[in-house]
């Protein structure tokens, strides 16, 4: 057994290595090169700023973890979070590749319940921060960029934007209060009474039902741990927008802080709209 985890290892480490490639030759390794040497030195300390956001995310997911019978090491934890992070950004499955491979790193150190359970909230509160960024970006870029209010289109977004801001945020919100409540509960019951599924195995309901518990526990018991989490979460992102900025400040002496912040909040929407494509490339 432990043979054949090791060749699944080295399969997924050619495949990694095959996709770095592919990205490479895509993007192009002499405008990869140009980049690098324009940045110089600079590079390392925009490389720490990169590696900042993962020791904040980590420290978010620890919150949850921390508080279960088993333990796993800050380090190792940072290694899994890298990998999930990495298959979400290199593969066409995005988030629903790099979550369950989590999952699955974390199996030897808890159950596949209660590792599912943390990979759940922390991708709310991921989600959330996201959105914090994105309602920022939008609400910088309305009083900054004037040329929104002065074309055609000014009538869509001024009242398109915040109309599709506000719907996902109170669905943000609908996702944390009824995760507190059994999330998954709920969406068994939405089954049954909608026909998609009326009847479920016992183990399955068993298992759903755990990990329920496991999140509503989180949430109602460890309120200080959630805290950090999401300001973890949020710290992460706004670290991005520094990131952008220095990277846009090396680029161009006119980049401003505002506009690295309005990139940062159009970044995950492109992300989300290209997901299907490798790298949202």
């Amino acid at each position: 057994m432990k043979r054949i985890a090791r060749y699944i290892r080295y399969v997924f480490l050619l495949i990694g290595a095959l996709a770095l490639v592919a990205l490479i030759r895509e993007i192009g390794l002499e405008a990869i090169l140009d980049h690098l040497t324009r940045l110089g030195w600079r590079f390392v300390p925009i490389l720490c700023l990169g590696w900042g956001w993962y020791v904040l995310y980590t420290t978010a997911w620890m919150q949850f973890l921390g508080g279960l019978s088993d333990s796993i090491g800050f380090w190792e934890l940072f290694r899994i979070k890298i990998v999930g992070e990495a298959v979400n950004s290199i593969t066409p499955a995005n988030f629903l590749g790099g979550d369950p491979m989590r999952i699955y790193l974390l199996k030897k150190n808890f159950p596949v319940v209660e590792g599912a359970a943390s990979v759940v909230v922390d991708r709310t509160l991921h989600s959330a921060a996201i959105l914090v960024v994105i309602i920022l970006g939008i609400a910088t870029s309305f009083f900054t960029l004037d040329r929104l209010w002065n074309n055609h289109l000014s009538d869509n977004l001024v009242y398109g934007v915040p109309i599709v801001l506000v719907v996902a945020l109170a669905f943000m919100v609908f996702i944390m209060v009824h995760q507190r409540r059994g999330l998954f509960g709920l969406l068994l019951s939405l089954c049954r009474r909608t026909g998609i599924k009326r009847e479920f195995s016992e183990r399955t309901v068993n298992r759903f039902t755990t990990l329920d518990s496991h999140i509503v526990d989180f949430y109602n018991a460890n309120h200080r741990g959630f805290l950090i989490a999401l300001a973890c979460h949020i710290l992460g992102r706004l670290l991005g927008v520094v990131e952008i900025y220095a990277i846009g400040r090396i680029v161009s002496d006119d980049f401003t802080f505002w506009m690295a912040l309005i990139l940062a909040a159009l970044a995950p929407v492109v992300y989300a709209i290209f997901a299907f494509i490798p790298g949202a490339l």
